[in-house]
């Protein structure tokens, strides 16, 4: 007699299935418990508290323009003066506290100039015609230029504790920026899930035509996303100003390309219709636990722009090979 070869049981199958499933939800995930892993192994200060802190943190920061942009990107669109607007939302909230108004109100005018920078950018889009991509690459020269203008190139040093306890606050222990950014975080998952808006955003994103036949309001959606976008990289420019105390027309530059990278390398198609909040998150957190990585190993910064664009290009190149691979599956 031979004996039956084993067969994995009934959970044992589920459990798998539940593994690949979570997988697909959240493909940066075991990339980046290997990058943890590596990290682990070739420098000794990785797993320290104060250093995961600095990775958290400087995660949340870049996550909360990233969440904006999913939108955006999930509508099939993209905005390239978000880092244009950190500068200036930065230097207006700066200037405004070293002209000795309260640092509150300071605040509230800087992300109210990067929501007017949206809204601007929108408008155009919608009422103009004009691309995405020549529009808001105008508005980054544009804002760029009126930042440099309003500082006159020179940088607006600040002494502000309330605007220095927006990056070095904590609240019940967690570091400000970390609880911002799940702030962000469940309001967006909560619109993208849950509400007709964010629907609404998918749609355009899938077919905008279809979507304005069907009756949604394409131009206020497309406009409102702009906003929500400008006033994220509003929020960007005060939390840098945070933390180097300063307002300056030379913040923010190449921060456009952060905001969409964690987007795409998250798993958001830059064709639109489909929104990934959790692989935005994952997405912040694998391209600071990079920079992190490269910092503890004394790698010059060039090759830290260097790593991140070619993080964009192996995503970008996921996206398209899963576009051209056929519904039955690779041949």
């Amino acid at each position: 007699m031979t004996a039956a070869a084993p067969t994995r049981g009934p959970r044992t199958a589920d459990l798998w299935v539940r593994i690949s499933r979570a997988i697909e939800r959240a493909p940066l995930a075991v990339p980046l418990v290997l990058l943890a892993v590596v990290l682990t192994v070739v420098t000794d200060r990785f797993l320290s508290v104060d250093n995961l802190t600095n990775v958290i943190v400087a995660a949340g920061i870049v996550a909360i323009p990233g969440l904006a942009m999913t939108l955006c990107i999930a509508m099939g669109e993209f905005d390239l003066s978000v880092g244009s607007t950190v500068s200036l939302t930065g230097a207006v909230a700066c200037t405004w506290i070293v002209g000795g108004h309260p640092a509150g109100v300071a605040m509230l005018i800087g992300l109210l100039v990067g929501a007017a920078v949206g809204l601007f950018n929108g408008l155009v889009v919608t009422k103009l015609g004009v691309t995405p991509f020549i529009a808001t690459m105008a508005m980054l020269v544009i804002v760029r230029g009126v930042s440099l203008a309003y500082t006159g190139g020179r940088d607006a040093i600040v002494s502000s504790p309330t605007l220095k306890f927006l990056a070095a606050g904590r609240v019940f222990g967690v570091p400000m920026p970390v609880v911002l950014a799940v702030a962000a975080a469940l309001a967006a998952w909560w619109v993208v899930n849950r509400t007709r808006f964010g629907r609404s955003v998918c749609a355009i994103g899938s077919n905008r035509e279809a979507a304005r036949m069907s009756g949604l309001p394409v131009d206020r959606v497309r406009t409102a996303v702009y906003v929500i976008v400008g006033a994220a990289g509003g929020v960007w420019g005060l939390l840098i100003s945070s933390q180097l105390q300063k307002g300056s027309g030379q913040l923010g530059l190449g921060f456009e390309l952060d905001a969409i990278t964690v987007v795409v390398i998250g798993g958001t198609s830059l064709l639109g219709g489909r929104a990934s909040v959790i692989g935005t998150l994952l997405g912040a957190l694998l391209i600071e636990t990079i920079r992190n990585g490269l910092n503890l190993l004394n790698t010059p910064p060039a090759y830290q722009r260097i790593s991140i664009g070619l993080l964009l290009v192996v995503a970008l190149t996921i996206q398209a090979m899963r576009r051209n691979t056929p519904r039955g599956g690779p041949r």
